[in-house]
């Protein structure tokens, strides 16, 4: 199996000079990560090796601008990073819409990895292809790597907010960019089950399970719930976001879990 080294950058910091753009109440900051955590699962199911500049919605790498920007290109530099991905929400006027990718002007290997990630990114969303393009964002100016930026839809739009901020549309996100990063690459997609976890809604996955023979259920936090669950699993019972059925069983598939643990790691939860 090909390895290679990814680097995972998630646009602002949740505080400080580089928060990102709002809109309907939703943070770029947080979107970012979020997408960022779920892109990191899916390349370390496939082998590969990934840092991230930040993995919680908690994290700032520096209170000023520049000294964010530089913790990132830094950090995939003195890593030796064989690509770096930086992961952004748009904004403009309200009214554009979908999503794009950069590259640093000039770079032909950056132009490749942004020619590859951005077919499969419009692919698997469904949002406007607004292309390939190139800028001397910090980001991918100073890195020594093939670079993109990616500006997965606008923040500021009704229609690309609610998709960035459904599950589901974080994880189409996700997985558009890892396919794009595997085809320029040459990795082969190791999605399987993630694959069908992270491109539908919670609703058709269950449904879909419930076709599947005898599925694994856990109704109770017990040492029949995988060890890495639990943590996860009990902050959710604790917070009143998961409750059991009349007999107090939660009935949660191990799909469902892994799912909950991946939005854990973001964040999504609080502490």
């Amino acid at each position: 199996m090909k390895m290679a080294k990814i680097y995972i950058d998630p646009g602002h910091n949740c505080s400080g000079a580089d928060t990102g753009a709002v809109g309907y109440g939703l943070k770029e900051q947080d979107v970012s990560v979020q997408i960022g955590v779920l892109l990191r699962e899916l390349l370390l199911v496939s082998g590969q090796t990934v840092k991230m500049s930040r993995d919680s919605i908690t994290d700032t790498v520096s209170s000023s601008l520049n000294g964010s920007l530089a913790y990132r290109y830094n950090g995939a530099n003195d890593w030796d990073a064989d690509i770096f991905v930086s992961i952004h929400c748009n904004a403009a006027n309200s009214k554009a819409y979908g999503c794009e990718t950069y590259y640093y002007t000039g770079s032909s290997k950056g132009r490749r990895l942004a020619d590859c990630v951005q077919p499969e990114l419009a692919k698997e969303t469904g949002l406007c292809n607004r292309g390939v393009k190139s800028a001397n964002f910090a980001v991918i100016k100073h890195t020594n790597m093939p670079a993109i930026l990616v500006e997965t839809a606008f923040i500021d739009n009704y229609d690309d907010n609610r998709f960035l901020a459904s599950d589901d549309g974080k994880y189409k996100c996700a997985v558009g960019i890892y396919k794009g990063i595997c085809d320029c690459l040459g990795i082969e997609y190791k999605l399987e089950s993630e694959d069908k976890l992270m491109s539908r809604e919670y609703e058709e996955l269950n449904e879909r399970l419930e076709k599947v023979e005898n599925p694994m259920i856990y109704d109770y936090i017990d040492d029949n719930m995988p060890e890495w669950a639990r943590p996860t699993i009990t902050k959710l019972v604790d917070k009143g976001f998961l409750k059991g059925d009349e007999e107090g069983k939660l009935r949660i598939t191990e799909d469902l879990m892994r799912l909950l643990v991946i939005n854990d790691r973001a964040g999504v939860y609080g502490e």
